[in-house]
């Protein structure tokens, strides 16, 4: 058995290239996680995996959890179908301790994490494909927290151990199953069921306009000023955000429309820059609403599973005048305030219905 060290502050690139060319030939390495010491082994190496059911004296009906470099990677592969919430768990937890459970066709289920610790994540990215990864204990046992309680619980029995020190946590990951409605806390771990609990109560609704510096931010601090007025208590329930489909980066909005909001609202937008909608915002957002059909259809495009979750705005405007709400760039001021009407015609409306 060969041991390493690798850390943040302490690591040869050959040490860790070592490790994934291990792996990569099938053997068992144990690697250091943000959690507990874990033992890896290819997914797609049947020898491998057979050893380690072997090692960890695990049940073959019992199957491990995979990690990964990274949450696009998870995504892409397996993860494309969550709902929303699943996807803001991705984003506040991941790379990190958190093990998410969901759906695998043909039929079961699968778990993936994304580890944040240094080793980890590098012997990953230079592996590129998914790893199994349990504690490195004996099913039953205390988890190791150093890589001399890995050596001493088998005893020479794996390939590598990478010494990445004691682990930052020194606890497991929470394991949180997504197949359940809303969901089902398997192992209270790192990240707790009140965590979740804010994640999971607090929705988020996303603006699309073009350029995310005139409608959308316009009805993004309308909504946040009416839910004000109207249903304070609501402001905590809902994260509001806003993203154009061909922003600028960093753009602020045009002095005519920061006037506009601030002698009609009282509200300072100066401030603002406009971000481009990017796929995750859309993963995971319990509520899209558009300025234009073309907008929602690019969402559409985009993020297929959306469909349900894109609206429209102009469907909270009166019957007889669900007209798009037009782009007012390169109008004049006349024009904007039409606009801003029909956007706070909506957004009263929108209040309402939320």
């Amino acid at each position: 058995m060969e041991k390493v060290a690798v850390n943040e502050n302490n690591f040869k690139q050959s040490d860790i290239e070592k490790a994934a060319n291990m792996l990569s030939q099938g053997k068992i390495v144990a690697i250091p996680t943000e959690t507990v010491y874990g033992l890896a082994a290819r997914t797609d190496k049947k020898t491998a995996v057979a050893r380690l059911y072997s090692l960890k004296g695990r049940p073959l009906d019992k199957p491990f959890s995979i990690a990964l470099a990274d949450s696009g990677q998870a995504i892409n592969q397996y993860f494309l179908t969550l709902n929303p919430f699943g996807y803001r768990l991705i984003e506040k937890f991941w790379p990190g301790p958190l093990t998410l459970i969901y759906y695998q066709k043909p039929e079961g289920k699968i778990g993936v994490r994304i580890p944040a610790n240094f080793a980890a994540r590098n012997i990953l990215k230079q592996l590129k494909t998914a790893v199994y990864l349990p504690s490195a204990n004996l099913s039953g046992q205390k988890e190791a927290v150093s890589a001399d309680e890995v050596e001493d619980a088998f005893n020479g029995n794996i390939d590598l151990i990478v010494d990445g020190g004691q682990p930052r946590y020194k606890k497991s990951s929470t394991v949180i199953d997504l197949t359940y409605k809303p969901f089902k806390i398997l192992r209270e771990g790192v990240v707790s069921e009140r965590q979740i609990a804010s994640i999971f109560i607090r929705r988020r609704i996303l603006f699309v306009c073009t350029a995310n510096s005139c409608r959308s931010p316009v009805a993004e601090y309308l909504l946040r000023r009416y839910l004000e007025k109207e249903k304070r208590a609501f402001l905590q329930r809902y994260e509001i955000i806003s993203a154009g489909i061909a922003a600028s980066d960093r753009m602020h909005p045009p002095e005519y429309i920061q006037k506009i909001m601030k002698s009609q609202e009282g509200l300072d937008i100066a401030e603002f820059k406009a971000n481009q909608v990017t796929k995750q915002m859309v993963f995971s957002s319990d509520y899209i609403f558009t300025m234009e059909d073309s907008q929602k259809e690019y969402i559409i495009k985009q993020v297929p599973s959306a469909r349900a979750r894109v609206f429209n705005l102009n469907r909270f405007l009166p019957f007889n005048d669900r007209e798009k709400i037009p782009d007012p760039i390169g109008k004049d001021f006349a024009f904007f305030e039409t606009v801003y009407d029909r956007i706070k015609k909506a957004i009263v409306e929108l209040v309402d219905w939320l």
